[in-house]
C-alpha cells in the first residue's frame, strides 16, 4: 500500500504539471471559475475517498486502485467545467484495442497533450493514449455525472 500511495502522489504531481501546461495554453480562451490544476487536485483527492468510490463507481474500492472507474465521469466533468469543445477533444481507447480495458480521456486541442486524471492503477503499464480515437460524448453513460460534479464543486469551494 505504501508503494501505491507513493506512486499515486507522484502521478498526481505529474498530472498537475500537465494541467498547468494545458491551462497556460488555454487561459485566454476560457472563462472559468476554477483552473485546470485546481480541478485536477480536487479530483485526485476525491478518488481516495472509499465512500465516494462506492457511490460513483458502484464497487468497493480496492486499496491499489483508487482512481479506477472514474475516467469517463472525470473526463466529462472536466470537459464541461473547463472549456468544452473550445479546449478538448473527448477520446477513448476501446477495450478491443487494449487488453487492460477501455479508457476515456481528453486531448487538448491547443497543445495536443493527452490528459486523464486517472490511470496509475494500470501501473506498471502505461496507457497507450496514441491509440485513442475520438468519442461521441452523447454515447457516454455517466448517470451520476451531475451529482459527481456537485461533489467536485463543493470540494473546490472549500479550497
Amino acid at each position: 500500500m505504501t508503494d501505491y500511495a507513493t506512486r499515486y502522489e507522484e502521478f498526481t504531481r505529474a498530472t498537475v504539471k500537465l494541467a498547468e501546461q494545458i491551462h497556460a495554453a488555454n487561459a485566454g480562451k476560457v472563462n472559468v471559475r476554477y483552473t485546470l490544476p485546481q480541478i485536477t487536485v480536487a479530483l485526485r483527492d476525491i478518488y481516495k475517498d472509499p465512500v465516494l468510490h462506492n457511490r460513483f463507481v458502484g464497487s468497493q474500492m480496492q486499496d491499489n486502485k483508487w482512481s479506477s472507474g472514474f475516467c469517463a465521469m472525470a473526463s466529462v466533468v472536466i470537459y464541461e467545467l473547463y472549456g468544452g469543445e473550445n479546449v478538448w477533444d473527448m477520446m477513448a481507447i476501446r477495450y478491443a484495442d487494449w487488453v487492460h480495458g477501455s479508457v476515456v480521456f481528453l486531448r487538448d486541442r491547443a497543445t495536443g497533450i493527452n490528459f486523464g486524471t486517472t490511470g496509475e492503477h494500470f501501473y506498471p503499464e502505461t496507457i497507450p493514449y496514441e491509440i485513442g480515437r475520438p468519442l461521441d460524448t452523447s454515447r457516454l453513460r455517466t448517470p451520476n455525472k451531475d451529482e459527481f460534479r456537485d461533489v467536485l464543486l463543493a470540494r473546490l469551494g472549500r479550497e
